[in-house]
């Protein structure tokens, strides 16, 4: 079963084709009237409201001048009845459709939110309800410009119920009821509902909470499977099975699988904050605050109905070390500590979270300096051998590098070589040949058990990610498969052909997702990067047992073409700077450790030469127009080269004073 694939603009004429010698009509929200109100007739183009005992509407579209007009509420009333032959497309690009009455769709139900305009919401209240004969889809974007940013809120005695439910957006059971005949399109497996959709398990969630969820018979596997995966809890408490309930065997509905919530038991009793109590400084966190219920503990109370519950509000004791807004987000701007105080209503809480400065060490070095065998030495001091990487397959020593073949060459690396760690850099030196679309650098993570294993929770290099469009990609993916909720960033080659056969190429992978971003740099400079980044690195991974230089996690993608001269990684994050240092010294020469050096600065020509010795622990250039109270430093970011045991930055000379001193990172 596939959805009928409709745009917009071309609706209207669709609808003429696929109605024959029908006599149906298209119905469009105009907003003319009172804006809010869906049975008045003004409110529609034509002067007529799309319900009883008006004639069946083929399809309605209930959008409002996207995107120059303001959105505004639309309410389907108690008494409204609202029946299709096709299907309701809206609430669309940040409107909300409250629901009272009753809307029955003989095809579907579309509802269209995206980035841009913000969130569509879709409130069924009382008695309220909407059926559909086969789809509801929540925030899918497979068919429609959009996206999965849709919210349905159920509350009382309200009911949803379809054929089938295509999850891609959010879905709260405050109350009521979601029922579903046929299956839930999440799947066992993961990834999108539709290949080329934009919903992944980042996108889409069932928070249960005083509702019910009812499935196909048979469903318990499928449930357990969406909450390993994080898409399907309660009371707000992802990856735990604790307060949800399962039931094949409810005499209410014979044949189906029931799921439901342990009752809350009574009023909140105490509140604590939930947060990490450690930051290093650059990094963010959204603060929770729990409850405990007589029935039930550590209830996320943001994921509670907003209107029985008072908003959690937050405050931090030490603005200029730890700034927090009302609703919780936390930013750590200087090394210290803040006492976080967490309110809802009477109740209240603190923690204490204390900032640290930026930090990062190198943990692995593989310099493939052997000339035989196949063990690929650690060169971090106290590493080897338990460490060590392991040559099959294809891949050899020589010239103090790794050759991988492209057939069957690659490197293993040990299980848990990158587990528990909040931030992970990955760098390498390496000459790429003949273009493999899907081909990894590296690939760290884990398969799935099929025959023709999947990867899933990983990190990993893609140096050509197309035959027809090349371009590199920084993987970051979380699931089974890992595709399905990617994270990372790809950096178009297409007219720069960075990676494509050239040689010693310095490519640099930052995952920090704490900071929110994970970025790639190729031969020193920022490439590309995703700042919207929240899936937290060391859950991404897990354990990490499969760890591949020139293999991917994927058994249908090629082994990589290439020769690796140096592979580093690091816990944390690497600076621009330290990126930028490492392409000026080159393959198998680290940053040096001394802290205390002098800068030398020479005119030449129109330019400002600035050097300092590569033995230097500091390697950010950093400027600023005054000295003292007033100074305001910032790095000079130029390129940076390595001439006679020097660092050398060329600056160009503007007529005004500058002062410069070096900082760490």
């Amino acid at each position: 079963m596939k959805p009928k694939k409709l745009c917009c603009a071309a609706a209207v004429i669709l609808a003429a084709c696929l109605t024959g010698s029908v006599s149906a009509q298209t119905y469009n929200w105009t907003a003319g009237g009172d804006a809010t109100t869906w049975s008045q007739g003004a409110n529609w183009l034509g002067g007529v409201a799309p319900v009883a005992p008006t004639p069946p509407a083929f399809q309605i579209f209930i959008g409002t001048g996207y995107p120059t007009t303001t959105p505004t509420p639309i309410t389907i009333g108690a008494l409204d009845v609202v029946q299709l032959t096709d299907s309701l497309f809206g609430p669309e690009w940040g409107e909300t459709l409250n629901i009272y009455g009753t809307v029955r769709a003989g095809f579907g139900f579309f509802p269209i939110g995206d980035n841009t305009t913000g969130t569509s919401f879709i409130n069924l209240y009382g008695n309220g309800s909407l059926a559909a004969n086969d789809t509801v889809s929540i925030g899918d974007a497979w068919w429609f410009p959009g996206g999965p940013n849709v919210v349905m809120n159920l509350r009382d005695s309200s009911l949803v119920s379809a054929n089938y439910l295509w999850l891609g957006g959010h879905v709260n059971l405050y109350g009521g009821m979601v029922s579903v005949t046929n299956f839930m399109g999440t799947g066992t497996s993961g990834g999108p509902v539709f290949a080329g959709g934009i919903d992944s398990d980042a996108t889409r969630f069932v928070n249960l909470v005083n509702g019910k969820l009812v499935l196909p018979a048979g469903f318990t596997a499928n449930v357990n499977n969406w909450i390993t995966r994080g898409i399907l809890f309660a009371y707000g408490k992802k990856l735990q099975s604790t307060d949800v309930v399962i039931n094949e065997s409810d005499v209410n509905f014979p044949g189906r699988t029931v799921v439901s919530t342990i009752p809350l038991g009574g009023s909140l009793i105490t509140v604590h904050p939930a947060a990490r109590t450690n930051m290093m400084v650059g990094t963010f966190q959204q603060v929770a605050l729990l409850g405990d219920y007589p029935g039930v503990v550590n209830v996320d109370l943001s994921y509670l109905d907003p209107t029985t519950v008072p908003a959690p509000t937050f405050v931090s004791s030490a603005p200029g070390v730890v700034s927090v807004t009302t609703g919780g987000h936390a930013v750590a701007l200087s090394v210290g500590s803040a006492t976080i105080t967490a309110t809802s209503g009477v109740l209240s809480s603190n923690i204490l979270i204390v900032v640290t400065p930026f930090t990062n060490s190198l943990i692995h070095d593989y310099k493939f300096s052997e000339t035989s065998g196949t063990t690929a030495a650690d060169s971090v001091p106290g590493n080897s051998p338990t460490w060590d990487g392991t040559l099959n397959g294809g891949a050899t020593f020589g010239g103090g590098q790794v050759t991988l073949d492209g057939s069957s060459g690659f490197v293993q690396l040990p299980a848990g070589i990158v587990s528990s760690m909040d931030a992970v850099t990955v760098e390498g030196w390496a000459s790429f040949g003949p273009a493999s679309a899907w081909a990894t650098l590296f690939d760290f993570g884990d398969q799935d058990g099929l025959i023709s294993p999947q990867g899933m929770n990983y990190i990993g290099f893609q140096p050509f990610t197309g035959a027809t469009v090349p371009g590199a990609a920084v993987l970051y993916g979380r699931g089974d498969p890992g595709n399905g909720d990617d994270q990372g960033t790809a950096y178009s080659l297409v007219g720069g052909g960075v990676t494509n056969y050239l040689g010693n190429v310095h490519v640099v992978c930052v995952f920090h997702p704490y900071a929110g971003y994970v970025a790639l740099y190729t031969n020193g400079v920022l490439a590309a990067i995703n700042n919207n980044v929240s899936s937290p690195l060391a859950s991404t991974l897990g354990s990490d047992p499969l760890n591949f230089l020139g293999q991917s996690l994927y058994a249908s993608d090629p082994f990589l073409n290439a020769s690796i001269d140096e592979f580093r990684i690091y816990n944390g994050p690497l600076s621009a700077a330290q990126i930028m240092a490492d392409h000026a010294l080159g393959p198998n020469q680290l940053i040096g450790t001394s802290t205390h050096v002098s800068l030398h600065a020479a005119l030449s020509g129109g330019n400002l030469v600035v050097t300092w010795p590569t033995t230097s622990a500091l390697v950010d250039l950093m400027s600023s127009p005054v000295l003292g109270a007033g100074a305001s430093w910032t790095s000079v970011g130029g390129p940076l080269t390595v001439v006679g045991g020097n660092y050398q930055m060329t600056i160009p000379v503007t007529g005004s004073a500058r002062f410069f001193r070096l900082q760490q990172y």
